[in-house]
């Protein structure tokens, strides 16, 4: 009887995981891999360029799936949805 919650609780994390990769797959609009102020920007329109310095930790001017996902946990920018 326990295998079937854990099955459904993986199967639910997979599909909210595949939601989230696919609207960042939509976010990243030049296809590079990594989420530019602009980009963002049309993500989350109320993002502001301080907000999005703090978000980008390595200070290389982009935003990875890392730092996204650190944002979002910490409530930064809210979760995206597929």
């Amino acid at each position: 009887m326990k295998r079937i919650p854990l099955v459904l609780a993986s199967a639910a994390f997979v599909g909210a995981t595949a939601g989230v990769a696919v609207a960042q797959a939509e976010m990243d609009t030049d296809g590079d891999g990594m989420f530019s102020f602009n980009e963002m920007l049309a993500a989350f329109p109320t993002l502001t360029e301080e907000t999005f310095i703090s978000i980008d930790a390595n200070a290389d001017g982009t935003v990875d799936e890392a730092e996204l996902l650190a944002a979002q946990e910490s409530g930064l920018v809210p979760a995206t949805e597929g």
